[in-house]
């Protein structure tokens, strides 16, 4: 069994025995488990165990040589069995000695620990060297990676900027020329309905109807009361006036209101849908009757226009 191969006491008692007396319950896995742990700190003997078990540095051993420590429980078994040995084991020399040997176990384990680690210093030194010369070769790759993947970003934002840029010259530039469609249409509308509803003062005398041609002459009405009418206001009841035949009479607003109408919906031809969309939308509420009470006639003429020509001059029929 190597290092763990049981060793008889003077009276007979092996290490596997005494441990098996002090706790019945352990199967053989607890048993390996166990001397395996004693081989790891040099104990293949009851002596060895008894008396760093006595001392108090059992638990100490173990946990320098990495292994789980003994419970109190544990200790206790060792101790009760112990002590009910020989006193070959319970009463080997006096406490000098046992600090003398404590002192020479501990150095063994230590020189013990101190010489397999020189022995694998080269080993080691070899392992990490190649080990830290992965991760900067791990290192390397990821920074190039990271610079590679930086230029694509910087590439990707620098076309977006310039779409960007494109199109808010674009909608701009749609955007003056519906402002300016607006400005002409606003401009017509308030000359014809201005020139239409209030003539200018020096001109409205000059705007009596005139006489139809083939009207029959009627006789003269005789002046009531005391006093006459002047022959200006006879001439301007006869139909006729004085300094020219006038102004000549203006086109039907409604007509008029209607062609800019007409070019206003023929110019949003080439616009998206849905800025056609916009736009009709806009022309209906302009045009609506209750936004406009001063002319609701008018006003419903063209709403009216504007619902049955959208398509036709959209081309959408």
């Amino acid at each position: 069994m190597g290092v763990f191969e049981a060793q008889a006491l003077p009276d007979g008692l092996t290490l596997e025995a005494f441990l098996l007396e002090c706790n019945k319950s352990w199967g053989p896995q607890e048993l390996r488990s166990v001397r395996r742990k004693l081989g790891c700190i040099g104990v293949s003997q009851v002596a060895d165990l008894l008396r760093y078990e006595r001392s108090g540095v059992l638990n100490d051993l173990l946990a320098a040589a990495g292994e789980r420590r003994f419970s109190a429980e544990t200790l206790a078994q060792f101790r009760a069995a112990g002590e009910g040995r020989s006193s070959k084991c319970t009463q080997e020399g006096d406490e000098a000695e046992d600090a003398d040997d404590l002192e020479e176990l501990l150095n063994d384990f230590l020189a013990r620990a101190g010489g397999q680690s020189w022995s694998q210093a080269g080993g080691e030194e070899a392992a990490l060297r190649k080990t830290v010369s992965r991760g900067l070769a791990y290192i390397d790759d990821a920074a190039r990676e990271v610079h590679r993947r930086n230029a694509s970003l910087s590439r990707c934002l620098e076309e977006v900027q310039s779409d960007l840029s494109r199109i808010s010259e674009r909608m701009q530039a749609a955007r003056r020329e519906r402002q300016r469609g607006r400005a002409a249409t606003a401009n017509a509308a308030s000359r014809i309905l201005g020139a239409g509803a209030a003539p200018a003062a020096s001109a409205r005398w000059d705007e009596a109807p005139r006489k139809p041609a083939a009207r029959a002459p009627q006789p003269p009405r005789r002046p009531q009361g005391s006093q006459g009418t002047t022959p200006c206001a006879r001439a301007a009841q006869e139909g006729f006036s004085f300094g020219g035949w006038g102004k000549p009479q203006l086109a039907n607003p409604r007509e008029t209101l209607q062609d800019t109408v007409r070019a206003e919906i023929a110019h949003l031809k080439h616009e998206k849908h849905a800025d056609q969309k916009a736009a009709i939308k806009r022309l209906l509420v302009k045009w609506h009757p209750d936004r406009n009470p001063e002319s609701p006639e008018t006003a419903t003429a063209i709403f009216q226009f504007i619902q049955q020509e959208k398509d036709r001059l959209l081309g959408l029929r």
